[in-house]
This record gives structure tokens, sequence and C-alpha cells, in this order.
């Protein structure tokens, strides 16, 4: 590539980027606010922007990070952003958490409701010769009642776990 292109590139480049550190809230006379990044004529403040990240430590401090954590002045907490940890939180509840906590209590409340399997249906002619009080008979009413039981638990497994979600959503 030619040097003076390459050159007039990284001018044009250059030229674009502005100064994002030179900003100031003006105030006119009848009370309006305006942002510039020249000083203001009448009244205004100058308000300092900081990188999102914090600077990294110079390599070459020779202090341990114990001495040089103890030696600076503990930091306010700071106010938390336009789309902090709690807009997160609520942002995953509302369009996540709480909707797949109804789904999921729904799809279990489906699956109690359906009907046992059939296994007696598939005992055949059997099933004809088998009395009331039959072995096989007895067995598959506890099957059914220890499944209606692991059911009813689930369900309120998941009721509780509906009702805390929506709770932690309402708090927020």
């Amino acid at each position: 590539m030619n040097p003076t292109i390459r050159f007039a590139t990284c001018a044009l480049a250059l030229g674009f980027l502005a100064p994002a550190w030179a900003i100031n809230k003006c105030t006119d006379a009848r009370g309006r606010i305006s942002f510039q990044d020249a000083p203001c004529a009448g009244e205004g403040e100058k308000i300092e922007v900081r990188p999102a990240l914090p600077a990294a430590a110079p390599a070459s401090s020779a202090a341990p990070p114990a001495a040089a954590a103890a030696a600076a002045p503990a930091k306010a907490p700071s106010k938390e952003g336009a789309f902090g940890p709690t807009w997160q939180r609520k942002h995953y509840l509302q369009n996540q958490g709480v909707p797949q906590a109804r789904a999921a209590m729904e799809r279990n409340q489906r699956e109690c409701a359906a009907p046992p399997d059939e296994a007696v249906a598939q005992a055949g002619p059997l099933r004809r010769s088998l009395g009331a009080g039959s072995q096989f008979a007895q067995e598959n009413a506890a099957a059914a009642r220890k499944a209606k039981a692991a059911c009813d638990a689930r369900t309120l497994e998941l009721r509780d776990q509906l009702k805390a979600l929506e709770d932690e959503l309402g708090s927020l």
C-alpha cells in the first residue's frame, strides 16, 4: 500500500475519534440543559468520564496485592448501571424464569391427570380370569398410589419454586 494512502487513512480514522473525556453539562438562562465538548458560556459543570473497566495496575508495582489493598481507601459502592445485575435478574425472571416454571407446573399437572399405564390391558385374556383381590391387581393399585403420591409431591415442589420466583420478581 502506498505510504501516502496509509497516512491519509490513519489521519482520517483519527479524525473520527472524538475525545470522550471532555464533556460539559451546561445550563442556559431558561434552565435548559445541554451537553457539549466545549466549555460552557454560562453556568455549567464539567463531567469526568472514566472507562467502564478499571485500569490494570502497572506491572512494575513492587507492593504485594494484600499490602496494596490495605493501603487503598475503601471505595463507596458504585451505582448500578442501566443494565446492571438487578435489571438482568428481573429481565431473566420476566422472560424465562417465571414462564418456564409455569410451563413445568402445567406439564406436571397434565402428566398427573393422564390415565396411568394400561398394564392391566396388557395382561390380555389373563385379565378376565383375575379376581379383584389378586396380587396383580393389588400391585397395580399400589403402583398407582405410589405414582400419585410422587406426582403430588412434585406438584408441591414446583408450586413452591414458582411462588419463590414470583415473590423475587415482585421484590425487584
